[in-house]
Order: C-alpha cells, then structure tokens, then sequence
C-alpha cells in the first residue's frame, strides 16, 4: 500500500472486471454501506460518509468524504492482477444548513487510507 497527497494505492491479485464488482458489492454492504453514485470504466463514485471536522471557533465544523476507487489493470499481468486507487475528497461546513465547501487545505489522506484498507481486508485474495 501507498499513501500519496489525500490518495491510497495497492496492487491486487484479481482481475480487474472481477475487482470492480468485488468493490461495488463491499461498498455496498455493511460495515461501509454507501451508495455507489457511478460506476463506469474501472471507477466507482461513492455517496458522502459525515464526520465531525476540526475545532474552529468554538465548535466542531461539519465534514463530509465522499470516494473515488479506480481500478487499472497490472501492467505485467493485465488479466490476472489490478492496481487499485481511492482518493478521498472532502467537504466541510461550520454549521447545518450552510453551503459545503470544498477545502483543499484541510486534506484528510487518513480516510482513503482507512477506506482503501477495509476494502483488502475483505478480498477473497489478499493484496500483493
């Protein structure tokens, strides 16, 4: 696994059609449960997760992560193995009822990680 700007990458020993549907159906499901908001050509979209954001001015500002999985063949062996990519995007707001924002200042690279590792701890094959 690698770990670059709000991005985490990992090579995987399947397919990369057969990943993909993998993908789709854990996203799905419980414990992430998200609803998938595009899939096409090796890239799934999820829905938004809400978290509590940072402390600023006496309270906790609203924070919402939504993330894309890109799924590529390998080079080497494009039929038998992937590469597979979650970038997290973040939005955030000081309270209800205002307009998200996105914020690039505030990256949150812990959440693609954390997302990009609950998707290999649950394939049916572990990452290379």
């Amino acid at each position: 696994m690698s770990r670059q700007g709000s991005q985490a990458t990992a090579d995987v020993s399947l397919p990369p059609k057969q990943l993909v549907e993998v993908i789709r159906r854990m996203v799905s499901a419980p414990p992430i449960a998200l609803d998938v908001e595009s899939l096409g050509r090796g890239s799934l979209l999820t829905g938004w997760k809400r978290y509590r954001g940072t402390f600023h001015i006496a309270h906790y500002w609203q924070e919402r992560t939504r993330f894309r999985i890109d799924v590529a063949p390998d080079f080497d062996e494009p039929t038998a193995k992937s590469h597979v990519g979650v970038t997290a995007e973040t939005e955030q707001r000081a309270a209800e009822g205002q307009r998200w924002d996105r914020e690039p200042r505030v990256p949150r690279p812990q959440r693609a990680q954390a997302f990009l590792k609950a998707i290999l701890d649950n394939l049916p094959q572990k990452p290379q």
